[in-house]
């Protein structure tokens, strides 16, 4: 039953859906106000994001621990938050796209592309403001087995179900899981934009991994996106999202990259530098903190 105490969450429950009543800048306005609350309810999450973010930046004040922390607390808020505006508003009030004209103008030539991100931002707005241009977006998920492999706490399996199920109705693409046939992800090639995110943490090793420079230190990331893109011949268009405040956010596209020019770790160290750029700008805007020991395993 929906009010079981296993499976009801206020936030989820009561407090998303009653901000999504409001205009978007009110709505993310509660969103980030309840931030701190939560914060508080995770205290020793936030001590581990803190020290993963003093580790890569040494030389941080306690003050600027104190914001990078703060902006990322908001952003996971206003991130569920995201979920229940999808449908409802005009995305343009929510999110806008930067540099995206490449990737139209590849499209129009008959042109596969694979886009791809990091965990960084609110980085499934950007699909919805592609659709409202007329293309769909498709992706490969770890979150769409219904039997909760993860093991999930049940409120939060169900939202994320909730969530995909409304992010699948709004891209319009094909919403693949990971582990499964990925022969469809070639076919949706053909029809759909799809996204795959390339900062990626796997709890074992990973033979289809290759290790880049990352800060001061090393990372292991998939290297599925560059083989994927040179076999089907696909352009790959990298995105990070920029926060602009009042729950507003941009998507900013960087140039077009031809796997044909490349080799896998030279595309992932590019991927990876441009994603260090953005966190060195903003902290707080990356969700991969707590995921960090992962990622630098193989250096460990």
């Amino acid at each position: 039953m929906r009010w079981r105490s296993d499976t009801f969450a206020v936030r989820y429950d009561v407090l998303f859906p009653l901000y999504a009543q409001l205009p978007p800048a009110s709505g993310y306005r509660c969103a980030a106000m309840q931030a701190g609350f939560f914060r508080r309810k995770r205290v020793a999450e936030a001590e581990l994001i803190s020290q993963q973010m003093l580790n890569v930046f040494p030389q941080a004040t306690a003050v600027q621990l104190e914001q990078w922390l703060q902006d990322y607390y908001r952003m996971v808020e206003q991130e569920a938050l995201d979920t229940w505006y999808l449908p409802h508003q005009p995305i343009s009030d929510i999110v806008t796209l930067q540099g995206f004209e490449a990737v139209q103008a590849a499209r129009a030539q008959g042109q596969r592309v694979i886009l791809t991100g990091a965990h960084f931002g609110r980085f499934w707005l950007t699909g919805a403001a592609i659709r409202a241009l007329g293309h769909t977006t498709g992706t490969i998920t770890r979150d769409g087995d219904a039997d909760n492999r993860h093991g999930l706490h049940p409120a939060e399996h169900r939202f994320r179900q909730h969530k995909l199920a409304r992010l699948q109705q709004v891209l319009g693409g094909s919403f693949l899981v990971e582990g499964h046939d990925l022969r469809p992800l070639y076919r949706a090639l053909d029809a759909h934009l799809m996204a795959l995110i390339f900062d990626v943490p796997y709890p074992q090793a990973h033979a289809g991994n290759v290790t880049v420079p990352f800060f001061q230190s090393r990372i292991s990331l998939p290297a599925g996106i560059y083989r994927i893109a040179k076999k089907m011949e696909a352009v790959v268009a990298p995105f990070y999202m920029r926060d602009r405040g009042r729950g507003q956010v941009v998507a900013e596209f960087s140039e077009l990259l031809d796997p044909q020019q490349y080799d896998e770790s030279a595309m992932m160290c590019l991927l990876a530098n441009q994603l260090e750029t953005r966190i060195r700008e903003n902290p707080g805007q990356w969700w991969l903190w707590e995921a960090l020991p992962l990622l630098q395993r193989d250096e460990q």
